[in-house]
């Protein structure tokens, strides 16, 4: 077979779907297919999230001497970016002689969709690219106004805004996307409407961000007017719109709004709930004090043997809402036959029996997370004060401030617990 044969071949394959023959017998195969046939397979492993078939292919590359010009090194480092191998794409990144704005973007969304170091270098590349001389697009601004989001870093995204409005980028609808996000994020909705207000073309995205940014911060009402106001205008709310609107109707305590909501998902948009809207709803049950009901929810769902998700909500309710001993050991043995390896949930589970003073069965829980070699990464948070970034592990004692920040803090807490004993019998029990 020639290398003509071999790449027609190859390229059948993956329009009829077998990517795996199609690695195969790329790597049985002494020729090379060529470098267009190159970026279809590894486009393939992209769109399918398959790193290891992915990997096969670039050793083949290796293998063959195949030489990469700067098409096909700028599809590995997407390859590698997308799939989460952040160290893979940075080693293809620095070897490149030549950057193109896509490849400055892969870098940059790959790290953004990362882990709180890996943003912070999204940030700071946006930066090392505009020192380089290339013009940031879209989909930089979007990348990095997302990292900018999970980082909670308001300045940095105050200058990216300032950067994109010079740049004439400012009526993009992804980029605006971005923005209206990473300002509800970093808890300033009203520079959200403002920048959503400003925004010359909108779309379902857009829409959602600012619905979702108002339920996070307790105002339900508007989230749920926003939702009207968006089918009025015309946009049609998809799954993730549902979403929010759900989120937001747990976190305000309006569970028959919520429950008509998600009955129009199908009645009205003819959209299919997923496990993940079904969590939603279990959450809002049990935060309304109806954990039963969100039981027989679960219960009833047809194929529920198979939603993780769902699940893994129901034993969260049991450990911040109560519930029974007999429906969070059930709610367990369900999850973890889907997922074992979650070691949040296990510490869900020690937690819920530690509450409940269940020591043999909390030792049983960490006994489990030893025998499959899970461990939980320790929970954090981050705030921006005056340009400089803070992040706070969960009982954290280097912080600088530590000890002024856990005085604050417990002053807070005995405000709190004092306003809401007092409602009730006046008495203070702090």
């Amino acid at each position: 077979m020639s290398s003509s044969g071999l790449a027609r071949v190859l390229r059948s394959l993956c329009i009829a779907g077998d990517l795996s023959t199609a690695v195969r017998l790329l790597c049985q195969r002494p020729m090379c297919p060529g470098a267009a046939t190159y970026a279809l397979l590894l486009q393939e492993c992209v769109n399918r999230r398959d790193a290891r078939l992915g990997k096969r292919i670039h050793a083949r590359m290796v293998a063959t001497g195949f030489r990469c010009g700067e098409y096909i090194t700028t599809k590995l480092l997407i390859f590698y970016a997308k799939t989460g191998d952040l160290g893979a794409a940075h080693k293809v990144f620095d070897g490149m002689s030549r950057r193109s704005v896509v490849a400055w973007n892969a870098m940059i969304s790959g790290c953004a969709r990362g882990d709180a170091g890996a943003q912070a270098r999204a940030v700071e590349m946006f930066g090392a690219m505009r020192a380089a001389g290339l013009a940031p697009d879209q989909f930089t601004f979007a990348s990095v106004l997302c990292a900018c989001a999970r980082l909670a870093a308001l300045e940095h995204g105050r200058r990216v805004h300032a950067v994109a409005v010079k740049s004439d980028v400012g009526g993009n609808v992804f980029a605006n996307s971005a923005l209206v996000d990473m300002y509800l994020k970093c808890s300033c909705p009203e520079d959200a409407h403002r920048a959503f207000a400003a925004a010359p073309e909108r779309n379902v995205t857009m829409w959602t961000a600012l619905i979702s940014g108002h339920g996070q911060h307790g105002r339900v009402a508007e989230a749920l007017a926003l939702f009207d106001r968006m089918a009025r205008d015309g946009f049609r709310p998809n799954d993730v719109t549902f979403l929010a609107v759900l989120s937001a109707c747990a976190h305000g305590g309006l569970v028959d709004e919520g429950l008509r909501r998600f009955s129009s998902m199908s009645s009205e948009y003819g959209l299919t709930p997923r496990g993940e809207h079904y969590a939603a709803v279990v959450d809002m049950l049990a935060r309304a004090g109806r954990l039963h009901d969100a039981y027989e929810l679960v219960k009833n769902l047809p194929d529920c043997q198979e939603h993780s998700v769902v699940w893994g909500a129901l034993l969260g309710a049991c450990r911040k809402h109560g519930g029974d001993v007999a429906l969070l050991e059930l709610a367990a043995r369900r999850f973890f036959r889907l997922q074992p390896g979650n070691a949040g949930k296990y510490v869900v589970l020690a937690n819920t029996y530690a509450a409940r003073e269940m020591w043999d069965s909390v030792a049983g829980a960490h006994e489990a997370m030893r025998s499959l070699g899970v461990r939980k990464d320790p929970a954090w948070s981050a705030v921006q004060v005056r340009g400089k970034q803070h992040t706070f592990l969960a009982g954290d004692s280097y912080h600088d401030e530590c000890s002024a920040i856990y005085e604050v803090c417990n002053a807070l807490a005995c405000a709190v617990s004092e306003q809401s004993v007092g409602a009730t019998d006046g008495v203070s029990h702090c």
